[in-house]
Parts: structure tokens; sequence; C-alpha cells
């Protein structure tokens, strides 16, 4: 499902993101120096047209949190405001879906504690909010966290598959892109 070709023909002016021995990777500037913010955390500029073009056979998306994105795909939040408009008020660890309805999960969490705070949630639950990805999604399904920090998972849950740095501008933190495969049968392989 993960098509970095693709990737790389839509976007010919960027350095090529890499597919090598079963790992994704690359580095992704997506500037945001010019782009008045409208929402703190959003995502950066062109950040989730490349997710997309990742994974062009996706029709099930799944966004959590969403924050103030519109699609495609389904939207889940905590919150809903004037900037915050998800189809689905929950929990990332208590999703309102059956298991298996998603072939692509993607989320941008808030990183700390303080971030919480200026969200209006509670802190982020990782753990949790990876288990039920994992029911949420289809075997062969991709779970995307944009992050700062590598996440740590139960490698008998999940086929880790991919690592991009997303470079948002001088003298701003880095992020990582974590890419996870649900497996097809069971157990990771």
């Amino acid at each position: 499902m993960i098509d970095v070709a693709h990737l790389n023909a839509t976007y010919p002016k960027y350095p090529i993101t890499v597919a090598d021995k079963g790992w994704v990777y690359g580095t992704w500037y997506c500037p945001t120096a010019w782009m008045r913010s409208h929402f703190y955390g959003q995502y950066p500029l062109t950040y989730l047209k490349r997710v997309l073009a990742l994974f062009p056979s996706a029709k099930d998306i799944l966004h959590c949190p969403s924050g103030t994105i519109t699609g495609p795909g389904v939207t889940v939040d905590l919150i809903c405001d004037d900037q915050r408009k998800p189809q689905h008020i929950a929990k990332a660890e208590a999703l309102p879906f059956a298991d298996n309805s998603f072939d692509l999960y993607i989320s941008d969490p808030p990183y700390s504690n303080e971030d919480s705070k200026k969200y209006g949630t509670p802190p982020w639950k990782s753990r949790a909010a990876m288990n039920e990805a994992k029911r949420v999604l289809r075997p062969g399904g991709h779970y995307c966290l944009l992050h700062v920090r590598y996440p740590s998972f139960k490698r008998n849950d999940w086929n880790f598959v991919g690592l991009i740095g997303v470079v948002t501008g001088a003298n701003r933190v880095v992020r990582l892109l974590s890419i996870f495969r649900k497996p097809s049968e069971g157990r990771a392989e």
C-alpha cells in the first residue's frame, strides 16, 4: 500500500523518499516561514498532501486527532469549536468505529503536556492510542504518527516500516513521521 514511486513522481522537485529493504525513509522539507499559522500545531505546508501521495490507494482514511483537517477521510477530535470541526468527538483510545474500518490512520497529537494545555485536551496516551489504532485498522493498514519522539510500541503488534524527518524551517523543532503497518495475520513479521 505504500507507494514511494507515486510520492516521488508527484513531487519531482523535492529530494526523493527512499524505499529500501522494507523501510521507507527520508527528509521532507515542509516550510512554514511564509505561511500564516491558522491554528497552533497545524500540519506543516505540504505534509498532508505528501502523506496521501505515499498512500494513493487508501480509501478509508482516519485523522485523529484531526485539529482543523476537513478531509479527505473521517475526522475525530476531542474538541469542536470555531476552528476544529471534527465529524466525531471521541478519545483516540476509545474510537466509535468497528474493528478493521480503515486503511490509513494519520495522527498528529499533542507532543507534550504543555501542548495539550494549549489545545485544551488531556495529555496524549500514546500506547493506548496505538492499541486503538491497531483495532480500527484493517490488516495491512498503516498508522502514520507525526511527533517529536519515536514512539514505544509492541513489536508483536506492529511492523515498523518507516521514518521520515519533517523539517519546517531554521530554529524549529524537527518532527518525525513514524510509519507502522498492521500485520496481515496476527503477529508482526
